[in-house]
């Protein structure tokens, strides 16, 4: 598990789900070609997906030139797949037609059906559910099938862990399972009712795939959870709206709009102010927003690079908030190593007037809302990074909420941000520099702290370990915040 662990957090969340999406297509296409997958022929397999990935690339490149905006590949192809799991396939000549016009409604929607930038609907499920009012195309959801449900078990499991959201998974998984389970009891027993609910109905592939799209859904845990339940109550109820009944498209997109308005998250062009180096390996980057995005401190943003077209990763990255909240810029901390991705050497060449975009504002690592509760921060590197924005956040307000920071480097060149650091500790925050290696928060220090809600921050190692050691100290209120790397 470690390593698999290991593996997933060399790479960015995006890939994840690209890779398992595309393994997913080849066992469907072998699974075809051996006639175990009887849904459709390997033929019309093959000339749907095809079909789908010719539009939503020209679909994309057309709209990101008419929009000046930097194409994302990564997301069309993603979007290519989920359509080719999800629509019906072609039965007759006009039916293609209804493919190709949900590729471009899809793609489109991304561009079109936005508030300040940002998306508003999974875009697959907005295609899907235009072709279905317009009557001509329809969602089959194929990828629901017994033959296909290991892989996607694995596929899913992985994504997950990758994004760490198996509470809104669950939230969502299970009122779906239990409607399912009591519209199909009656015609066998409860053990054949889940097992047809997991391999009949789409649930793995809508909950594990699709509900977690980042930018379509709510930025807070309590939230999300909301938003999970409400998708598989409608997604598995027989409920219509008006002419249009209950489907996995239509519970879905319902449930866009409810994190629209419990969100409104906004994305913008952010051009480059000021760069500054803070140690001999990390820089500091100021953006100002042509509009404003607002954060809690502690939250993190994902920008967009143009120009990166050789990077494993991709041209998309999500890095911690290095600002306070009042602060009319957006700042982030960097650390650079001697082999650094495309994506970081491209960040690095940004030079003033340079321009990015920043979207998808979000996070829960985040300050209780309850002041009098102290809190101690616990940072590895530049892991620093969250802490440093909760505590311009605390000056700028003058918060009275006693705060300790245990901050930890390899070396004391290392360390970033002594300027704030400094201002804290005039301020009352009490600041513990730890230099060095084999340097540890010791047990008495966990143990005066106890009342505390403690912040950890840094390197996966760093935080897995302290975590283990808090909760075996039965330490309660612990907030995690890893840090593996671009």
């Amino acid at each position: 598990m470690k390593k698999i662990r290991q593996i997933l957090d060399s790479i960015t969340m995006y890939r994840v789900i690209l890779y398992g999406l595309s393994s997913l297509a080849t066992v469907a296409f072998v699974l075809s070609a051996l006639n175990i997958l009887t849904y459709s022929s390997f033929g019309v397999l093959v000339m749907t997906f095809a079909l789908l990935s010719i539009v939503c690339f020209f679909t994309n490149v057309l709209l990101s030139k008419l929009y000046k905006v930097t194409p994302n590949f990564e997301s069309t192809i993603i979007t290519t797949f989920i359509l080719f799991f999800v629509l019906a396939a072609p039965t007759k000549a006009s039916d293609w037609v209804g493919i190709g016009f949900a590729a471009l409604v899809a793609v489109a929607s991304k561009y079109v059906v936005t508030w300040h930038s940002a998306h508003i609907f999974n875009p697959a499920a907005f295609g899907v559910l235009a072709v279905t009012i317009l009557g001509i195309g329809n969602g089959a959801w194929w990828i629901a099938d017994k033959s296909m449900f290991i892989p996607m078990i694995l596929v899913g499991y992985l994504v997950l862990l990758k994004i760490r959201r198996f509470e809104l998974f669950f939230a969502f998984l299970i009122p779906a399972v239990v409607l399912i389970v009591a519209k199909t009891i009656a015609d066998s027993n409860i053990t054949e009712s889940i097992i047809t609910a997991l391999t009949l109905y789409p649930v793995l592939f809508l909950g594990s795939i699709m509900l977690t799209e980042p930018s379509t859904m709510p930025i807070t845990r309590t939230k999300r959870i909301v938003f999970g339940a409400l998708v598989g109550l409608i997604f598995a109820s027989n409920i219509e709206f008006g002419f249009i009944a209950a489907s996995p498209q239509l519970a879905l997109i319902v449930g866009n709009l409810f994190a629209f308005a419990v969100t409104m998250r906004a994305s913008a062009r952010m051009v480059l102010v000021d760069k500054t180096q803070l140690t001999p390996t990390t820089y500091s980057f100021s953006f100002k927003p042509y509009r404003q995005l607002k954060h809690a401190a502690g939250q993190y943003i994902e920008l967009t690079l143009p120009g990166v077209k050789n990077d494993a990763r991709g041209n998309r990255r999500t890095f911690t908030i290095a600002s306070s909240p009042s602060d009319d810029h957006i700042k982030i901390g960097v650390k650079f190593y001697d082999q650094g991705s495309q994506f970081k050497n491209k960040l690095m060449a940004l030079k003033p007037g340079d321009e990015i975009m920043g979207n998808h504002i979000a996070g829960d690592f985040t300050l209780p809302k309850q002041k009098s509760q102290p809190v101690v921060f616990v940072a590895g590197g530049i892991g620093v990074t969250p802490f440093i924005s909760m505590i311009k956040d605390m000056l700028a307000t003058k918060s009275k909420q006693a705060a300790t920071l245990y901050y930890f480097a390899n070396d004391k060149s290392e360390v970033a941000y002594k300027d704030v650091l400094k201002a804290a500790r005039n301020a009352g925050i009490k600041i513990h520099l730890r230099v060095g290696n084999g340097l540890r928060l010791t047990e008495d220090e966990i143990k005066n702290n106890s009342n505390a809600q403690f912040y950890l921050s840094g390197p996966p190692g760093l935080v897995n370990g302290y975590k283990a050691q808090l909760q075996k100290l039965k330490i309660k209120n612990i907030h995690t915040d890893l840090f593996t790397g671009y």
